[in-house]
């Protein structure tokens, strides 16, 4: 767990470029694995600061990569932040060969710290994730200090690991839980359990139970000092009134959890809060927000993709769909599958897959469309991600009409088109490219449009194309109707906005 820490003058968890500085220093003086030693296993950090001091930590040579049982444990979670689970196995066998039982008197350092790594990465069967909690807590060696909880997400549903597996069984084992939780996170997890299971009914389509949850425990939450468990209530509570047509609350909500953020200094969940501000912004057709947002915020999947930022990485692909930019979305997608396809991660690959189908139908390729939309539905239908399907509106409508069509109806189906349908009422314009929200211009149309551009009277309109002036009037009345606007600038600089010129 990750809480405040006060030694000396100095705070823990140190803000990202004070670390950075830390390790140049200590590089500088000839101590630098010691330092990273004491700064990441004796103080808290978080990982985008951990992701941000990355080039430090591969300047180590091989020997001081060993030296300490910490390093290959945090080169592992480094190597998994990047999406290259090999290299993070690799990094895990120099801490040995987990035993099929632990004794805890045969306990080593090295040991502990191969338990606790083993931990948090992806490739980890649910067996064995639930076999190494279950020693930890047998043993008394909790709360664990390195585990994240959410990884900088809103949810924990699906955070640091997929738990929508796990889903069904909330309610039933809801004391061995809450109680295991507890004791794993210390403190904070007292209310992950309700965040878990809020989650889980909404995604069930439970959304007044889920937001009888949420918003009871959001005050039980404001009064610890850890801010990512009340980011996921805040986000979900956000959400929830969101697909029930109340956009006006995005604002308010999204100020409430950015002051507690400068308030509490957990500056990690900036990134993620930006993209779920942006995400508001995408259903409430605010275009302006979300081109400022991929110019000047957005993670660049150009670099190294940071898999602690999914949440963001999932927003980008629905702005470029909203934006247009259809090829961007098309290949940011097929890498987010790529790496998440290694990881247990179902209910990101069915959003992904889920996307990859939108993207097919903005294409007209309706095969591909619905290849893609069967492999979403299978994995929505075994996990119950009826919100993460019916939450896109319009299109999800028009996708599942095509793909009902030519695979066949069927109940699942049914239900999500319904829901689906009720958000698209709320939001039409959600995931149209600015020119998918005005009705199509007609080829002539266009380049009556494309002349007016040029400063053209309609006589000289008429003489370019060899028509009546007459005629050039009446396309001309055709394209302001179609653009909604009333005279010639207005359609140029509505054409050009949505970009027909």
């Amino acid at each position: 767990m990750r809480e405040m820490e006060q030694k000396g003058n100095i705070t823990y968890p140190r803000p990202q470029m004070e670390l950075v500085c830390v390790l140049d220093e200590a590089e500088q003086a000839g101590h630098l694995p010691e330092t990273i030693v004491e700064e990441f296993t004796e103080h808290p950090f978080s990982m985008p600061a951990l992701w941000a001091c990355r080039d430090r930590f591969y300047r180590l040579d091989a020997a001081a990569r060993r030296s300490h049982p910490a390093l290959p444990s945090v080169f592992a979670l480094l190597a998994a932040m990047e999406g290259d689970l090999d290299l993070a196995r690799e990094y895990v066998s120099l801490l040995g060969t987990t035993p099929r039982h632990w004794r805890m008197q045969d306990l080593r350092e090295k040991d502990y710290y191969r338990i606790c790594t083993e931990l948090v990465m992806p490739y980890i069967s649910d067996g064995m994730f639930l076999r190494i909690v279950l020693f930890l807590v047998k043993t008394g060696m909790v709360p664990v200090k390195s585990l994240t909880l959410s990884a900088s997400r809103p949810s924990i549903l699906n955070g640091f690991r997929d738990f929508t597996r796990f889903g069904p069984y909330l309610e039933r084992y809801k004391d061995t839980i809450s109680e295991t939780v507890h004791q794993l996170y210390g403190s904070v997890g007292k209310n992950v359990y309700e965040i878990l299971l809020a989650e889980w009914c909404y995604q069930n389509n439970d959304c007044f139970k889920a937001l009888i949850l949420v918003t009871g425990t959001i005050p039980l939450i404001e009064q610890e000092s850890d801010m990512r468990c009340l980011f996921v209530a805040l986000a979900l509570q956000m959400r929830i009134l969101l697909m029930n047509g109340q956009a006006g609350t995005a604002k308010p909500l999204v100020e409430k959890i950015r002051n507690r953020i400068h308030e509490t200094g957990w500056e990690e969940l900036t990134s993620s809060l930006n993209a779920l501000e942006c995400l508001a912004a995408c259903y409430d057709g605010q275009q302006k927000t979300i081109i400022e947002w991929l110019e000047k915020t957005a993670p660049d999947e150009n670099g190294d993709i940071y898999m602690m930022d999914m949440f963001a990485w999932l927003v980008k692909v629905r702005c470029y769909l909203q934006t247009g930019k259809n090829m961007a979305a098309y290949v940011l997608v097929k890498q987010l599958i790529n790496l998440l396809e290694l990881g247990k991660r179902p209910m990101d690959l069915c959003e992904c897959h889920m996307l990859l189908a939108i993207i097919y139908h903005k294409a007209g390729d309706t095969g591909r469309m619905c290849d893609e939309l069967e492999t979403a539905l299978a994995l929505a239908k075994r996990y119950r991600y009826i919100r993460l399907l019916s939450d896109e509106g319009s299109c999800m409508v028009q996708m599942l009409s095509v793909y009902q069509r030519e695979r066949g109806p069927d109940a699942f189906t049914d239900q999500i088109i319904e829901l689906a349908g009720s958000v698209g009422r709320y939001f039409p314009n959600y995931l149209k490219a600015p020119a998918e929200c005005y009705e199509t211009l007609t080829a002539t149309e266009k380049k009556v449009l494309r002349l007016m551009a040029l400063g053209m009277s309609n006589d000289e309109i008429a003489e370019k194309l060899g028509r009546k002036v007459g005629t050039v009037k009446f396309h001309s009345n055709s394209i302001f109707r179609k653009l909604r606007v009333s005279n010639r600038q207005q359609a140029v600089n509505r054409g050009e906005t949505i970009g027909l010129l």
